[in-house]
C-alpha cells in the first residue's frame, strides 16, 4: 500500500487553486524548492502520472490532476470539517478571527455582539485582522481568518453573505478642498468621467456599484492608475488632487481628513454590509458567533445612515 501523507494532498489541493509554486509554497511556509520536490514525491506515488504541466511561467493542471482533484477536494474537505469540530469539543470554541478592512461601518452591531458572545462563552474569544485593501477576500480564502466584513453587493460562488450589519449607506465621492468638484451641493456618476477614479479591483461587482464603467450617458470612466497599497495613501492621493474616490458616507465620515471634501452622489444607490464566511467549511465557533449577531440584528435592528 502507498504511503501517502495528507500534507501531499494539501499541498496538491493548494497548488490546483494557486496554480503557482510561489504562492503555494508562501501559503504552506514551505521554499519554492521544497513544495516542487512535495509535488514529485506525490506523483511518483500516485504511479508517475503527472498531475500539473510545469514550464518556466505556467502550471497547469493535467487530465488526471483535474481528475483527482474532483475526487480529493471534497474529502479532504470533510476531513477537515471533522477535525474542526474534534478540536471544538476538545478545547471550547476558542479565539474566532474576525477580518475588517476598516471600521466605518456596522460597528454597533459587531461590539454588541462580540461582548454577548465573549460574556456567555468562558474562553471565547473575537480578535479582528486587518484586511488588505486590495485583496479583502484573500483572507478569507486562504482561511487567514475565519469571517469577514464585507460591503455588498458581493456575489462569489465560494463565500456565504449572512446577516446585515449596516444598511442603506449613503454614497459619496472624496475629492481634494480646492477641487473642481468640492464645493457641489452633490454629484451625478456622469461626473466621474472628468478625472481619475479609485475603483476597488479585487472585487468586480463592489467595483461596479461603486463606480459603473460607464456614465449614464455613456462616457466611459477610466480607473486612477495610481497604484494604492493602505488606506493612508489612499487618502494622501485624494488629499492631493491626484484621484477622486467614490465610496460610501460612514467610510467618508470615519476617514475624515481636513484635505477631503466629502459630496453626496444622488444617483447611485445606497449600500450594506454584512458577515462574509468561506462555504463548505465547518467551523462551530463561527457558527455560534454568527448566531449571536443575528440574535443582536433581531432585537435592534440598525437605523439608516444619518446625513
Amino acid at each position: 500500500m502507498v504511503d501517502i501523507e495528507l500534507r501531499e494532498l494539501r499541498l496538491f489541493l493548494v497548488l490546483a487553486e494557486e496554480l503557482h509554486f510561489g504562492r503555494t509554497a508562501e501559503r504552506l511556509g514551505l521554499t519554492t524548492s521544497r513544495a516542487s520536490q512535495a509535488l514529485r514525491a506525490l506523483e511518483r506515488k500516485l504511479g508517475g502520472r503527472r498531475l500539473f504541466d510545469r514550464t518556466s511561467r505556467v502550471v497547469i493542471l493535467t487530465a488526471a490532476g483535474h481528475a483527482l482533484h474532483d475526487e480529493l477536494a471534497p474529502i479532504v474537505t470533510g476531513l477537515d470539517n471533522m477535525l474542526t469540530r474534534a478540536r471544538a469539543r476538545a478545547a471550547g470554541l476558542g479565539v474566532i478571527r474576525l477580518g475588517v478592512l476598516n471600521a466605518a461601518s456596522g460597528t454597533l452591531v459587531l461590539n454588541e455582539a462580540v461582548t454577548l458572545f465573549e460574556d456567555a462563552h468562558e474562553g471565547a474569544a473575537v480578535r479582528l485582522v486587518a484586511t488588505p485593501l486590495n485583496d479583502r477576500l484573500g483572507p478569507l480564502r486562504r482561511r487567514e481568518v475565519d469571517l469577514s466584513v464585507t460591503r455588498l453587493p458581493l456575489d462569489q460562488p465560494d463565500i456565504v453573505i449572512g446577516p446585515l450589519l449596516s444598511q442603506d449607506d449613503p454614497r459619496v465621492v472624496m475629492v481634494a478642498i480646492d477641487h473642481p468638484l468640492a464645493g457641489r451641493n452633490h454629484l451625478s456618476v456622469e461626473d466621474f468621467a472628468d478625472y481619475p477614479v479609485r475603483k476597488p479591483a479585487d472585487v468586480p461587482e463592489l467595483a461596479e456599484a461603486s463606480c459603473p464603467s460607464h456614465t449614464p450617458s455613456g462616457r466611459p470612466i477610466v480607473p486612477s492608475d495610481v497604484e494604492v497599497n493602505d488606506i493612508s495613501e489612499l487618502l494622501l492621493l485624494i488629499a492631493q488632487g491626484r484621484l477622486i474616490h467614490p465610496t460610501v458616507a460612514p467610510f467618508a465620515e470615519h476617514f475624515r481628513h481636513p484635505g477631503i471634501a466629502i459630496v453626496p452622489v444622488r444617483d447611485l444607490p445606497p449600500s450594506s454590509t454584512a458577515l462574509a464566511w468561506l462555504r463548505g467549511y465547518e467551523h462551530p465557533a463561527r457558527d455560534t458567533f454568527v448566531a449571536t449577531v443575528e440574535q443582536v440584528v433581531a432585537t435592534h435592528p440598525q437605523p439608516a445612515w444619518r446625513t
